[in-house]
């Protein structure tokens, strides 16, 4: 084996990067129920395997094992991780993970929402069929403007997802664990005589951005009179 640190450490690098991945899929998905679950799910069992690759491939180094020892004990005794890492045994072992989910839906002109109405949405339910929903109940007393032509705005859902351990939400709080676990890594380079690259998600999506989804009002329109005609 080569005697270069990163490539000692490799496969728990490259698990901890696919962590980072999922992170991505999640703000991608973040609008389609069953596909932001199923890539949280995928987070979750990528970041908890970190430390245990990490170990596997440091364990015939001489004193890594005691010290280690002493840093999962930190890793694991921190709140965030701990909830995180009982959600991921729940998922693997017993039932499906569904999250809290709520948010508003109304028109935007481009600098988030110029009108809106908050509402509960289903953690199984897409954003786009919650925006159906208000449009179909509200078709004749459309307030907001969602299905009311206006070339200055767009119908959008402001949706947010979180776990009830945390005020914070979903994503963020993922991305909080991930630099978390990162330290761990660092700290192992460290140990091996070598200042690691410090730890970012700068390449974040916005998570304004990310939470705020927008429409087509034609397309939506069309929807509600298929939903009127019984089509759907």
């Amino acid at each position: 084996m080569s005697d270069c640190p990163y490539e000692k450490i490799g496969p728990a690098l490259d698990r901890f990067e696919e962590a980072h991945f999922w992170i991505h899929m999640m703000e991608k998905y973040y609008h389609l129920a069953d596909q932001f679950r199923w890539h949280l799910n995928a987070f979750l069992k990528a970041l908890k395997e970190v430390p245990g690759i990490l170990q596997m491939a440091m364990q015939n180094e001489d004193g890594f094992t005691e010290w280690f020892h002493e840093q999962r004990l930190q890793l694991n005794s921190d709140p965030l991780i701990a909830v995180l890492s009982k959600q991921r045994d729940l998922v693997v072992h017993r039932h499906m993970l569904v999250p809290k989910s709520s948010g508003t839906v109304g028109i935007t002109e481009g600098r988030g929402i110029k009108a809106g109405l908050s509402l509960p949405i289903h953690p199984l339910e897409d954003s786009r069929d919650a925006l159906l929903r208000y449009a179909v109940h509200f078709k004749d007393f459309d307030i907001l403007g969602v299905v009311t032509p206006d070339d200055e705005s767009l119908p959008c859902v402001k949706r947010e997802w979180r776990l009830p351990e945390f005020d914070e939400e979903l994503v963020d709080v993922c991305a909080q664990a991930w630099l978390r676990v990162g330290e761990i890594i660092t700290a192992t380079l460290r140990w091996q005589g070598v200042e690691p690259p410090s730890l970012s998600l700068d390449c974040r999506h916005d998570s304004a951005q990310v939470r705020l989804k927008c429409f087509d009002r034609e397309a939506l329109i069309e929807q509600v009179r298929a939903s009127k005609r019984g089509d759907i």
